[in-house]
C-alpha cells in the first residue's frame, strides 16, 4: 500500500519539475556545457572524474560533475567529494528527491549535455535525469517515459559497476562520430 502511495507522489513530483526542453542527439560541435552524475561507490571513481574533466578541457567544454554518495558513513569517515556537489542519503526527502539546493544548477540552468554514469533505477537518479535541463541526455539505464535520448550499457555478462570508465569512453566515442 505504501509503495503505491509513494509511486503516486513520486510521479507528481517528477511532473512538477520535469524538463520541458526538447531533447535529441547533438553533435559534439554544438556542446559547450555538460553535467555529469557519478556514483562515488564506483571503483576508481576519482580516476573517472579526472578522465571526464580532461575530456572537457580537451574539447573546450565546461563540465560540472555531481556525485551521489549513499554509503553509510561512520562518525570518523569523511566525504570523498565536495559537499556542495555531493548528494548524500540523509539529504533525500521522504520521496527520495535530492536536496534542491544541491541540484539547482541541473534543474534551473540549461545545458547541452547531461550524462548519468549511475547504473541503477533508484528514484533520486530517475528524478535528476528526467528533470535536468539539458538538450541531449545519455544514461546507463532505461526509465519509464524515456528519460534519456541514448542509453549505453555494458555487456550483460560483465560486471557493469567495475566498467564505468569503459562505458564513458564508449559514450565519448559515439559523441565524436556524430556530425
Amino acid at each position: 500500500m505504501f509503495e503505491s502511495i509513494l509511486k503516486f507522489f513520486r510521479k507528481r513530483k517528477i511532473k512538477k519539475y520535469i524538463s520541458d526542453i526538447p531533447t535529441g542527439i547533438l553533435p559534439l560541435s554544438e556542446i559547450s556545457t555538460v553535467n555529469v552524475v557519478i556514483d562515488v561507490e564506483e571503483p576508481e571513481f576519482d580516476v573517472l572524474k579526472e578522465e571526464i574533466l580532461a575530456w572537457g578541457r580537451k574539447q573546450g567544454i565546461k563540465v560540472n560533475i555531481y556525485f551521489f554518495d549513499f554509503r553509510k558513513l561512520g562518525q570518523e569517515e569523511l566525504l570523498l567529494t565536495s559537499i556542495t556537489t555531493t548528494i548524500i542519503k540523509k539529504e533525500l526527502d521522504w520521496l527520495g528527491t535530492p536536496d534542491m539546493s544541491k541540484i539547482s544548477a541541473l534543474m534551473e540552468e540549461p545545458s547541452d549535455l547531461f550524462i548519468s554514469l549511475i547504473e541503477n533505477g533508484n528514484f533520486p537518479i530517475e528524478f535528476v535525469s528526467k528533470c535536468a535541463k539539458a538538450r541531449f541526455k545519455i544514461g546507463r539505464m532505461h526509465f519509464p517515459d524515456h528519460a534519456y535520448d541514448m542509453v549505453i550499457s555494458g555487456s550483460p555478462t560483465e560486471d557493469l559497476r567495475s566498467d564505468v570508465r569503459r562505458i564513458f569512453a564508449g559514450m565519448i566515442e559515439f559523441l565524436e562520430k556524430v556530425r
